[in-house]
């Protein structure tokens, strides 16, 4: 049985004028809840990005459903993150995650409605994604013995310096989504779990210099994931850039699949499952609102 996460990359336009911003309050897709949030922002750019990545996700979790945009309805973890009803989770069977940075917008979608002759337990699959933009301003070296673990300092430290900002940013895309999976944001010490890279390569973006946005992932074996000790799930990480700026993770795991005690059950039912590689898609807000 193979699951497969689709990925877009949408670029946030800003400023909108004053007529395209009431042109997507107009849809009417977003309930008066998210509506008066988009009004509490104060900057006007923080306005336009909250209703921009609104009707985006909208219309991309439709993409996967019968589900009209108006129609979808959200919940939130305790540590905030967001999910479907799950009313409309047990019809659609779909996982998503979102994250933005910058001016990109990146929204994946895990379809597992598939999964439910395994008789898996609601919480068995956890999907978290990431992109940043690398920012020269940021002083990284306060940052990596609280965040980081001991094993990635060492490794960050050993490379030369002109890739060391690289490596800082490529770990924290990849702590971010993996604490994202796991609902428990900043609740979760970054230092707890660690990321490494065969030969502690860095996955170098020189062919992005004079070229579009293009998503490309590094190899399959490129990452290597020590989970927290309290992590008995099984992931499947995965690290790309989008331009030499922006890179991106993905996290997929695999916790406790079946309601069922017995080990050999639950281990079965993991081996039934196969994560394939991303269906990754550059679009607009444009193009998502036409279809």
């Amino acid at each position: 049985m193979m699951i497969q996460p689709h990925v877009y990359f949408i670029p946030l336009n800003n400023p909108l004028s004053l007529i395209e911003f009431q042109q997507g309050l107009a849809l009417g897709w977003l309930t008066d809840h998210e509506i008066n949030k988009i009004h509490r922002y104060k900057a006007e750019q923080a306005q336009h990005n909250a209703l921009q990545v609104r009707l985006a996700l909208r219309a991309v979790l439709s993409l996967h459903s019968y589900v009209l945009p108006q129609q979808w309805q959200f919940e939130y973890g305790d540590k905030g993150k967001p999910s479907l009803a799950i009313e409309q989770f047990t019809q659609t069977g779909l996982h998503f995650n979102l994250s933005h940075s910058g001016d990109w917008l990146m929204i994946g979608v895990l379809p597992c409605a598939n999964l439910s002759s395994l008789n898996v337990v609601d919480n068995a699959v956890l999907f978290g994604l990431d992109i940043e933009r690398l920012r020269t301003n940021t002083n990284i070296k306060p940052i990596l013995n609280h965040y980081f673990s001991a094993n990635e300092v060492a490794d960050l430290i050993a490379l030369p310096e002109a890739l060391q900002r690289q490596r800082f940013f490529d770990l924290w895309t990849l702590k971010e989504a993996y604490i994202k999976a796991t609902g428990e944001g900043l609740a979760q010490s970054l230092s707890s779990f660690s990321f490494s890279f065969n030969n502690n390569h860095v996955f170098q973006a020189d062919c992005f210099s004079d070229m579009a946005p293009s998503p490309r992932l590094c190899r399959h074996d490129e990452i290597h994931f020590s989970a927290p000790v309290s992590d008995n799930g099984h992931w499947i990480c995965r690290f790309g850039r989008l331009t030499d700026t922006y890179r991106f993770s993905i996290c997929i795991g695999m916790n406790g699949l079946v309601k069922d005690n017995n080990e050999k059950s639950r281990d079965d039912a993991a081996k039934q499952v196969n994560i394939s590689e991303p269906i990754m898609r550059l679009t607009s807000l444009a193009q998502l609102v036409a279809v």
